[in-house]
């Protein structure tokens, strides 16, 4: 195989960001709905983006091109909304499928992605008037600084100093003004090492794979060049304070997932609990009326969004009846106890219709609920209208966010609402509402690599005709 051949599949964001025509990224690439840098990470976690000679948008289009073929379909300019929403989904299963999570030191200036399902950060030390940050696990993973010897004014010596002393047998290699990133393949091993340079010091990555490893994780390199980020403000002196947000499901915060990510598994249903994910109790309302303020919205759906806690997750859920209420089924999960709460007043409640496929599953709470909403009829939601947030983002109970409605879209079935409004860790199950306070759709999935590339199911797919 050749070198082309064998490293098309890691380092392929690393070209995207030393590419010489920055203005190509910022632009709409030939793509419907999708933009450069969201098309250009899903493509990376699906192993389709390829190094290029020239023109970055020309080989994200031929990788777009290639995801198509890989799928048997038609090889277009333009992707369907629906194939877009599935290499979206695609990506977000292979990324979870690592645990990929943000490492963030504050306190030094740095941040990068780190594959949690596969490594672990143990400690921090000194080494060489740098530091280093210590990982274990099952693949090889270093994050460090130097300061004292190499910084922008000579980065070129750095970049020399590396291929002569760490990378004897660098396979390829590329260098920006502030950047630079080798490959290596040697002795069955495969490893990727990414620096960038601030006036201070520079700080480094690298990621290191078997041969086989490479054949499962080999998006791990692409993925490290993307997300290594260094601040202006970078104090390489400072005393390092890491903290990695987890993105493991079960391990606190629920992380919103993709609707075709949840479980494909068929699973038993819980006694006395039907599979359609639906409820008869949903009242539809079309638009009518004035806009309200954001206040106003809030003031008047608050009352109706309640914390879900199943289990170690936590999300949200929306009532839309006296006793009913909707949420995504990865909030809930397989647990068998579940408590409803605002105001630090809490309550049982229990499942009683769940698709899993759909991530839609309806509550049933112990006892009657004082305040609910109507439901928004699919048909009638305009694209480039106001749209409100309100949920449990990292736990913080009845957060409110505005946005507009980005997009409709229809995947495997399902109705989606796109939506610029921000959605967090523990967001999943919450509300999004229109300016009249009617709800929209349940808050379901985002897609980290993009920015403002957020779904949530449409209300109106809980209603049992």
């Amino acid at each position: 195989m050749s070198f082309s051949a064998s490293i098309r599949r890691s380092a392929c964001l690393l070209a995207c960001t030393l590419a010489t025509a920055p203005v190509a990224f910022a632009q709409e690439l030939p793509i419907d709905k999708v933009t450069g840098p969201e098309l250009r990470q899903a493509l990376i976690w699906t192993g389709h983006l390829e190094l290029w000679d020239g023109d970055p948008a020309a080989a994200l289009q031929k990788a777009s091109k290639a995801w198509q073929a890989a799928k048997g379909y038609e090889q277009t300019d333009t992707l369907s909304e629906d194939q877009a929403n599935e290499l979206m989904a695609e990506a977000v299963r292979h990324r979870n499928s690592v645990g990929w999570s943000i490492l963030q030191d504050k306190s030094v200036g740095l941040s990068v992605g780190v594959p949690t399902k596969l490594v672990k950060i143990a400690s921090t030390r000194t080494l060489n008037g740098g530091t280093i940050y210590d990982f274990d696990g099952k693949i090889g993973f270093v994050l460090g600084i130097r300061y004292g010897d190499f910084t922008c004014s000579n980065f070129g010596s750095y970049y020399a100093f590396v291929q002569r002393r760490l990378f004897t047998k660098t396979t390829w290699r590329a260098m920006s003004y502030d950047k630079f990133a080798v490959f290596e393949k040697k002795n069955g091993q495969q490893t990727y090492f990414q620096a960038t340079c601030r006036t201070s010091g520079v700080a480094f990555a690298s990621i290191s794979l078997t041969d086989t490893q490479a054949k499962s994780y080999g998006g791990l390199f692409g993925a490290l060049a993307d997300s290594l980020i260094v601040s202006r403000a970078f104090n390489p002196t400072a005393v390092p304070r890491p903290k990695v947000e987890e993105d493991e499901s079960g391990d606190g915060d629920d992380r919103p997932t993709d609707v075709a990510a949840t479980s494909s598994k068929t699973r038993k249903l819980p006694p006395n609990v039907d599979g359609e994910g639906k409820t008869a109790r949903i009242e539809l309302q079309p638009r009518d009326g004035d806009d309200l303020s954001t206040r106003q919205v809030f003031e008047k759906v608050s009352g109706a969004v309640y914390v879900v806690k199943a289990q170690h997750k936590m999300g949200s859920g929306v009532a839309i009846s006296d006793r009913e209420l909707l949420t995504n089924c990865h909030v809930v999960d397989e647990s068998p106890n579940i408590t409803i709460g605002r105001n630090k007043k809490e309550q049982n409640a229990t499942v009683v219709s769940m698709n899993i496929g759909a991530d839609r599953c309806v509550l049933r709470a112990e006892n009657k609920l004082p305040s609910w909403v109507k439901v928004r009829p699919y048909d009638d939601i305009k694209i480039g209208e106001r749209a409100i947030t309100v949920g449990t983002p990292q736990g913080l109970e009845l957060t409110v966010a505005e946005g507009l409605v980005s997009s409709k879209r229809i995947h495997k079935g399902s109705r989606l609402v796109q939506t610029s409004a921000p959605i967090s860790h523990g967001s999943s199950g919450g509300g999004l509402f229109d300016a009249r306070g009617e709800l929209l759709g349940i808050t379901t999935f985002y897609f980290a690599g993009g920015q403002n590339l957020n779904f949530a199911v449409a209300a109106e797919e809980f209603a049992r005709n």
